[in-house]
């Protein structure tokens, strides 16, 4: 490859790439360490690396080096794990960045050291304003919901008014407004949580049909209202089915399942949800409804956020996060079969997952 062509290849590079040799000389400083830092590559050569490392830092850094030079002779090659620290551009702005390093030795007297740095400003800035979502919602916000929902039931109370009567309807009306509230931001809060990987999951040992049985009499109010009957089947033949999984986010995905499956279906109409056992021990819950099937154009995008169908109020962010919790969470697996033939039926396989 040519000077020229190389120099082109590291400039297309959309992080900084700097490569020093074993006497700290600059050999590669891409055109994005220039719009990072704000220096040409042979200021920098003229300068050296200490001009882009904040003063707090560079006696920690240059004691860092130090020991990676001393043990180059044990290292054939060494590519570091990614690290944040914070950059100095030329105006005195310090930004945090991620920086990973990589070693290419050819004998212990000559190596190239590369760093491969990443301005991750934007993503500091998400994730403030994430932390400060989350208090806000945490706190303020639900403290806020509860006070009037609980003063709802309060003053339903104080003013002994029958169930009948209509203030009396509209109060628990709001009651109920507050407690779909508190859900949804807890779910919000998950959600968040569920996509950058931070969630820690809440492993406990609970009855699979007894949460299966506890959702489907939840939904049982919906299906009332539209028409629809909700049937549990269950072919596993021993009690309990105990399975040891985070209880939250599994109850939060059948939930869901079973809310879609009614809003689905045709009034008179029946939703089944079976749980059954394959001969090698592999659970596996099914949630069927007649009525609309999905639409062959979102099939294949039916899992992704804000994809909804028939549902003018949907987020579109139901399925997206039972997909995360079931499969990233847990390593289970969700799918899903539509026609207007058969209907729908989502399937849950979670393998070998209960406990003996």
């Amino acid at each position: 490859m040519n000077t020229h062509l190389y120099e082109e290849v590291l400039d297309s590079i959309s992080d900084a790439l700097i490569t020093v040799d074993q006497d700290r000389n600059i050999i590669n400083w891409n055109k994005r360490a220039e719009a990072f830092f704000g220096y040409s590559k042979e200021e920098m050569q003229r300068l050296g690396l200490d001009v882009i490392i904040p003063p707090v830092h560079r006696e920690r850094h240059a004691e860092g080096y130090r020991r990676f030079v001393e043990s180059i002779h044990s290292r054939t090659s060494y590519v570091s794990e990614a690290k944040e620290v914070e950059g100095l551009r030329r105006s005195g702005e310090t930004f945090p960045v991620e920086i990973t390093h990589s070693l290419l030795k050819i004998s212990d007297e000559r190596y190239y050291i590369t760093a491969i740095i990443r301005d991750v400003t934007a993503r500091k800035r998400y994730e403030l304003m994430r932390d400060r979502l989350e208090r806000v919602t945490r706190h303020d916000l639900k403290n806020k919901i509860v006070i009037v929902g609980l003063a709802a039931k309060r003053l339903v109370a104080a003013l002994n008014l029958p169930p009948e009567d209509a203030l009396s309807r509209y109060l628990a009306i709001l009651a109920q407004e507050c407690r779909e509230m508190l859900d949804m931001l807890d779910s919000t809060r998950e959600l968040i949580l569920l996509e950058t990987g931070d969630y820690k999951p809440r492993a406990e040992t609970f009855d699979l049909v007894e949460v299966l049985s506890a959702k489907a009499e939840q939904m049982k109010t919906l299906g009332d209202v539209r028409g629809v009957e909700i049937r549990l089947r269950n072919f596993v033949r021993r009690s309990p089915v105990s399975i040891h999984a985070d209880r939250s986010l599994l109850e939060r995905a059948i939930e869901n399942l079973l809310k879609n499956a009614v809003e689905a279906e045709n009034a008179p109409g029946v939703v089944e949800a079976t749980l059954s056992e394959d001969g090698e021990g592999s659970l596996r819950i099914e949630i069927h409804n007649g009525g609309k099937c999905i639409p062959e154009e979102l099939r294949d995008s039916l899992f992704q956020p804000y994809v909804t169908h028939g549902k003018k109020d949907g987020t579109g962010l139901g399925l997206y996060s039972a997909k995360l919790a079931l499969e990233k969470v847990h390593g289970w697996k969700l799918s899903f079969d539509s026609s207007q033939e058969r209907g729908t039926t989502f399937v849950i396989e979670l393998g070998k997952a209960h406990i003996d």
